[in-house]
């Protein structure tokens, strides 16, 4: 999109359509021209010339300062709307998209009708816009700037390059002058050249940049989001508007989803539902499941509540022309083998389906569940998290049976006050709430030290499990040891039932 920057504007119309638009900076203390559009471009205008030349060459001409953050903006949201094309979209700023085509073309008739297609669109949306299709990103990259085919093949890519300039291959400016002087205009020049030779006087940078645009070379593109481990899309030959018939499009990908996670042996946690409307804008449903599901029946009819509520908050505007479904997590299904007669108390399944209809029913952050964090101290070892977030785990049993932490613990230890026959043994007696409880049975102490990088200044803990001659029990402790700067404080910490 060489006219990113000045589209930008027009369609906005924060510029005039009937001018010539030119975007300047102020670079080296002197004020050049960034971008232009077609008109000033056919007045003489070029990026890179000073504003006053600019101005001198073109008297109506309407120049506003660039504003890269808000260009870059424009060029995510264009990433975004290609998504309908597919699920892989890697951002080449200032002015590019990248676009892996790969298993989606047929889904709009042939690489030439997907090609046709975007940039029909992007035209009808007011964007410059040219493309190609290659085997290799570089290649694309290339052609797209320097060369008027619109695809090439692998067989016949090196021909494609070798008339394109050196600039093709985008290298740095100093590269490009080197190459130059030194004679070489085409890519095919360098092709023939042999290789020590000409890595000894041009650098290894340019022989790098010719094997990733011929294929000999690997390039990663960085997509704009991770693709999804599997997913599921529909084109449709006319736009839907009714919740039924998004619904029995939805049925359909997740059908398909399914069947390709049945072959890697997992089920879905969670996924995304993408609708992309003829307006342009795209739609996104997020549904989370507490456990690995592979029933069609069972996400349909979590997804059916969440899209009778999401409805209500999003405009499907004049339709959806296409529904793509990403299942963005995955786990191991797990089948579990029980007697037919031995029927567990403990229905597992019917817990998490009726968790994930909460869920969609309340949203995520109104349902939680008690987590258990692998820590000493009491007071952060038992948190409320996310119930699809939290892993279940239950409460940890100890093998001779005994219950060495209360089920009530306070928030805060309460203050006492305590009496004990030796300075570090268990207390006698102490008063709590103004009533003063004999002790009849002690056990402890359990030495708990603070952590010694998020807590190095708190004293050690030594915790006592105590029974009072009415048989109530209770979980108390002495904050630091006799013989310091301070005198040792005593602490309730929590009530066994």
């Amino acid at each position: 999109m060489p006219r990113l920057p000045t589209d930008r504007l027009k369609r906005s119309g924060a510029a005039p359509a009937d001018q010539p638009v030119a975007l300047y900076a102020k670079i080296a203390n002197a004020f050049v021209l960034t971008a232009v559009d077609m008109q000033a471009a056919r007045r003489g205008l070029a990026p890179d010339m000073p504003l006053a030349d600019a101005r001198a060459l073109c008297t109506d001409l309407f120049a506003l300062e660039a504003e890269p953050e808000a260009d870059a903006h424009c060029l995510d949201a264009i990433a975004a709307w290609c998504e309908r094309y597919t699920p892989v979209v890697a951002l080449d700023p200032p002015d590019g998209v990248f676009l892996d085509i790969t298993g989606c073309a047929h889904l709009f008739g042939d690489e030439a009708a997907l090609r046709t297609s975007l940039l029909t669109r992007l035209t009808q949306q007011g964007f410059t816009a040219r493309a190609a299709i290659a085997p290799t990103p570089a290649a694309a990259w290339a052609l797209s700037r320097f060369a008027k085919r619109a695809a090439v093949d692998r067989e016949g890519l090196q021909d494609a390059l070798s008339d394109l300039p050196v600039a093709a291959l985008r290298l740095q400016p100093d590269a490009q002058a080197l190459l130059r002087r030194f004679g070489f205009k085409r890519i095919g020049q360098i092709a023939t050249c042999p290789r020590a030779p000409f890595a000894a006087r041009a650098g290894q940078d340019v022989l790098l940049r010719l094997d990733l645009a011929h294929g000999r070379a690997r390039e990663a593109l960085t997509p704009r989001r991770p693709p999804p481990p599997v997913t599921a899309f529909r084109r449709l030959v006319e736009p839907i508007l009714d919740l039924d018939a998004i619904l029995l499009v939805a049925a359909d990908l997740c059908t398909d989803v399914l069947a390709q996670c049945d072959l890697r042996g997992e089920g879905v946690r969670r996924l995304q539902l993408h609708l992309f409307g003829v307006d342009g804008a795209t739609r996104t449903v997020t549904l989370g499941l507490s456990r690995a599901e592979h029933v069609a029946g069972v996400i349909m009819r979590l997804l059916r509540d969440r899209l009778s509520r999401e409805a209500e908050t999003f405009d499907a505007a004049f339709g959806f022309e296409a529904l793509r479904l990403d299942v963005l997590e995955t786990a191991p299904l797990v089948v579990t083998v029980t007697d037919i007669e031995d029927k567990p108390a403990h229905d597992a399944r019917s817990e998490m389906q009726l968790l994930d209809a909460l869920v969609v029913r309340l949203g995520a952050s109104r349902v939680s569940r008690p987590q258990l964090d692998d820590t000493h101290a009491p007071e952060r070892a038992g948190t409320w998290r996310s119930a699809v977030a939290a892993t279940q785990a239950a409460w940890p049993t100890p093998e001779d049976g005994v219950m060495r932490r209360p089920l009530t613990l306070f928030a805060h230890a309460q203050p006492i006050e305590a009496m004990a026959e030796v300075p570090d043994g268990p207390p006698m007696r102490f008063r709590w709430r103004r009533i003063v409880r004999e002790v009849a049975r002690a056990e402890g102490p359990e030495r708990i030290t603070p952590h010694w990088l998020r807590a190095p200044d708190t004293r050690t803990r030594d915790y006592y499990r105590v029974e009072d001659t009415q048989g109530k029990r209770y979980w108390l402790y002495r904050e630091g040891a006799y013989g310091g700067d301070a005198p040792p404080r005593w602490f309730l910490h929590g009530l066994f039932a």
